[in-house]
């Protein structure tokens, strides 16, 4: 019986955590402009856009 409610919780934790990332990622596209963050996987993906947008 204890063991399934640790793997409820357990589960209900990973839910909200991976919920909370997306979540926060989808706010920092939507709240800071352009370039305002430090992330280079952002960056890049900004620049490869750049480029198909120019050819």
């Amino acid at each position: 019986m204890r063991i399934g409610i640790i793997i409820i919780v357990a589960l209900a934790a990973i839910a909200l955590i991976g919920f909370l990332i997306v979540r926060n990622r989808k706010d920092r596209k939507e709240l800071l402009p352009p370039g305002a963050t430090d992330d280079p996987v952002e960056e890049r993906r900004m620049d490869d856009q750049r480029g198909r947008d120019k050819v």
